[in-house]
């Protein structure tokens, strides 16, 4: 392929309703067109009220690609378009794929909006993405997908920063040591009897990030538990705070590796409800901010950009 081909890159995540009245749609799509139950509907829609009726996490994808457009182009031209996907959510990825090859889109990068590999999870982003391809007349071996960028030295690099600025806080409040705990979201604990790398992809990470911060005392654990009723990875975060609150710590960092912005998992779960939690054993729990389009982060998009087409 010529160097000068116009290459389409396409950021994908799981999408999120923009009000509460499109949540029972929203979870309908997740479950391929399975109605939910009632129960779960309002479970899910009492999330999203108590963070204000709607999740910041498109409108901040967007910014991202926008950001990371104007790198990738900053030598000159106008090669790289960068587009927003969302699986289970508008825009979503079969009509963005459309709308690439109106654009004049030679070639087409999958990258998720999540760096460590799952294949409970990437793998249906990777199945989408194709389906779309094909829908639309591409060709699926004109097209790359990047499965992981979970130690990408400039993500790294972007985390610890959050770290510190949040470890600077929690010392200005009068704490004289704080616990670490990394996050990322559980997936059902099958897919690892299936090969599933995904625990030693979040290691990858954490390994990563604590070159750079060196915390004292940390601990890895798992978030935001769906609500199919299998097993889902642990420890989850309250085991972990538990395990925290009998050591006689009272003042705890999250940081959750496993997210790149905000959304729901982070406003709600973290902030809202293992907040509570942490606050019932007596803990003071601690987030760091999220990355969002920090320019940090766009550099490590972009570095994974750059390497892959190399």
């Amino acid at each position: 392929m010529a160097d000068d081909s116009k290459i389409g890159v396409f950021l994908m995540a799981h999408g999120a309703p923009d009000s509460v009245d499109h949540i029972p749609e929203y979870i309908r799509n997740i479950r391929g067109g399975k109605d939910p139950s009632p129960g779960i509907v309002e479970a899910i829609s009492d999330h999203y009220r108590q963070i204000g009726g709607s999740s910041p996490l498109e409108p901040i994808a967007r910014g991202q690609a926008k950001n990371l457009e104007k790198l990738l182009n900053s030598g000159g031209g106008d090669r790289f378009r960068v587009y927003v996907g969302m699986r289970n959510w508008s825009p979503y990825i079969r009509d963005v794929v459309k709308q690439a090859y109106d654009d004049g889109v030679e070639r087409l990068i999958g990258l998720c909006l999540a760096p460590q590999y799952s294949r409970f999870s990437t793998e249906l982003y990777l199945k989408a993405f194709r389906e779309a391809i094909r829908e639309n007349g591409g060709d699926v071996k004109k097209a790359d997908f990047i499965y992981s960028w979970a130690d990408n030295e400039y993500l790294a690099e972007a985390f610890a920063d959050r770290y510190k600025q949040a470890a600077k806080k929690i010392i200005a409040d009068g704490a004289t040591g704080f616990y670490t705990v990394f996050t990322v979201h559980s997936i059902p604990s099958s897919s690892l009897d299936e090969g599933d790398p995904y625990p030693e992809e979040f290691t990858r990470t954490v390994k990563a990030i604590i070159k750079n911060v060196k915390p004292i005392q940390w601990n890895q654990c798992y978030q935001s538990a769906g609500y199919i009723p299998v097993p889902w990875l642990e420890p989850s975060v309250e085991m972990t705070l538990d395990k925290i609150s009998r050591f006689g710590k009272k003042s705890v960092l999250i940081v959750p590796v496993g997210f790149l912005c905000d959304h729901v998992e982070i406003l709600y779960d973290i902030d809202i409800e293992y907040t509570k939690y942490a606050e019932s054993i007596g803990l003071k729990l601690y987030r760091t901010k999220s990355l969002n389009a920090t320019p940090k982060l766009i550099q490590a998009l972009a570095s994974v950009i750059w390497s892959h087409i190399c």
